[in-house]
């Protein structure tokens, strides 16, 4: 699980470059919003953290940490899917190569869909984004 640190700055860093639709983190509402409309959500999948530098007493050591967070648009269904990854792709450009917050973010994957991206009133795309930090830490009494 990534740091609050790491979430916070995520989405702070999309809140200030995209404004298109309503943005939720997770476990943000119960249940999607009934009166329609695009909607965003930011979700924290996957992350590991492994030690990279071990140090002597009195020093300080380094974690790498890797992980991907996900953006998952819902479109009102019905309405195709080149809006979507319209969105997506000014997203994707607010992140690729870029490092927020002490994470070093990679290029994100092409949006994707699959047999569940019809469910609902909605049409689900969404995209992943690598990211890499390193966390130090120090080591002693």
């Amino acid at each position: 699980m990534p740091s609050l640190a790491d979430v916070q700055a995520v989405e702070a860093h999309l809140r200030a470059g995209f404004d298109r639709c309503r943005i939720f983190t997770e476990n943000d509402f119960a249940e999607p919003p009934k009166d329609g409309g695009a909607w965003l959500l930011i979700q924290f999948p996957w992350s590991r953290t492994e030690w990279d530098t071990i140090a002597d007493a009195n020093e300080e050591c380094e974690h790498v940490e890797e992980g991907a967070f996900r953006f998952v648009l819902s479109v009102d269904r019905g309405d195709g899917a080149h809006q979507a990854r319209e969105w997506l792709g000014e997203i994707a450009r607010l992140f690729r190569g870029r490092e927020i917050g002490g994470l070093q973010c990679f290029s994100p994957s092409s949006p994707v869909t699959d047999d569940r991206s019809e469910a609902g009133n909605w049409f689900t795309v969404s995209i992943a984004v690598p990211y890499e930090c390193v966390i130090t830490q120090e080591v002693g009494p």
